[in-house]
């Protein structure tokens, strides 16, 4: 994972599986969009356009999560980052929306801003004078960010639109959980269909686009169950305290192990307080990628909270071997 930088202090953050997506979608531009729309071009001509092309795909997609984010952080939400990899983008927010209203105002904005990004490029095709080339990559922005904004509208959770189907239920309901659990299965419903198109078309021999789909479809199926085991983590963490579940340092480290003398340069996003919930350790442990935050108390190491320690609070608080071992 590489940090590229931060917006607003939201750090933007480059998987490695990015890297495969860029290749397929410039690819698959150079070799069949591109010829298609503009041929008789030189090979070069196709895939410099693809690279370009695939470049604004993934700044269209930053734009859509950053708009999620500024809308979280305006409802007062905090956001760990921003996240690109091999099936787009996601913005990690680093506590669930206060209220229903709040939770649908987040989502929505994301397909808002695909489907504005959509009328920009509408509007710079029909007006703009420009060459063949230029107007190939405004038609195939429309498209993809109108493909991006709808698919995203679908009603499964953690697609925005399950987000909005969630802020629904949650309203009628006024139970967040409870919510979460159906948006949930109706993510995983909608990855299976996935599957079964991806499949059908794979043996109708659009092999290619059937195996995409079916990741696709497997990907999400898993960020949906994802999503409600982090809900039922969050429900056993959030009472707890970190100073329920840390493994503390030695009597001395108590004492007189100043901050400066235990690691120095700890970042603030590597470091809870005793009070903090443990839900927040948990948060932090994740965005570290470590194997420990460490427990600061004023200018004092005090402890450390590893993977092991909030395993063992959710065992011993009723959440079970499987729940403790999904946490992982």
């Amino acid at each position: 994972m590489i940090e590229l930088f931060r917006v607003r202090g939201i750090p933007i953050r480059l998987d490695a599986g990015w890297l495969v997506m860029f290749g397929i979608v410039t690819w698959s531009l150079a070799v069949g969009y591109f010829p298609h729309v503009l041929p008789e071009r030189s090979s070069a001509t196709y895939w410099v356009s693809g690279v370009i092309a695939a470049m604004l795909l993934f700044a269209a997609l930053l734009l859509h999560e950053l708009s999620h984010a500024f809308a979280a952080l305006d409802q007062g939400v905090a956001v760990g980052g921003i996240t690109l990899h091999v099936f787009g983008g996601v913005s990690q927010l680093d506590a669930e929306p206060p209220t229903p209203r709040a939770e649908a105002l987040i989502a929505v904005v994301g397909p808002l801003t695909s489907f504005a990004l959509a009328g920009l490029c509408l509007a710079a095709d029909r007006l703009v004078e420009g060459s063949s080339t230029f107007h190939a990559l405004l038609r195939y922005l429309i498209t993809i960010n109108l493909m991006i904004g709808v698919f995203n509208l679908v009603p499964g959770f953690p697609l925005d639109g399950g987000r909005i189907l969630r802020a629904a239920l949650w309203w009628w309901t006024g139970r967040l959980r409870s919510a979460t659990r159906i948006a949930s299965a109706c993510g995983s419903v909608v990855a299976m269909v996935l599957v079964g198109i991806g499949a059908y078309r794979g043996l109708g021999g659009d092999v290619v686009g059937g195996v995409w789909l079916v990741l696709i479809g497997l990907f999400l199926q898993q960020a949906a169950r994802a999503s409600w085991q982090l809900m039922r983590v969050r429900a056993q963490l959030e009472p707890l305290r970190v100073e329920d579940v840390m493994t503390r340092a030695p009597l001395i480290a108590d004492v007189v192990a100043p901050l400066v003398e235990a690691g120095a340069a700890l970042r603030p996003d590597h470091v809870v307080r005793p009070r903090d919930s443990a839900w927040t350790a948990f948060l932090k442990l994740g965005a570290a990628r470590g194997a420990r935050v460490a427990v600061i108390d004023g200018d004092v190491l005090v402890g450390v909270v590893t993977q092991h320690d909030l395993q063992g609070a959710l065992a011993s608080n009723g959440g079970g071997p499987d729940l403790s071992r999904r946490a992982a």
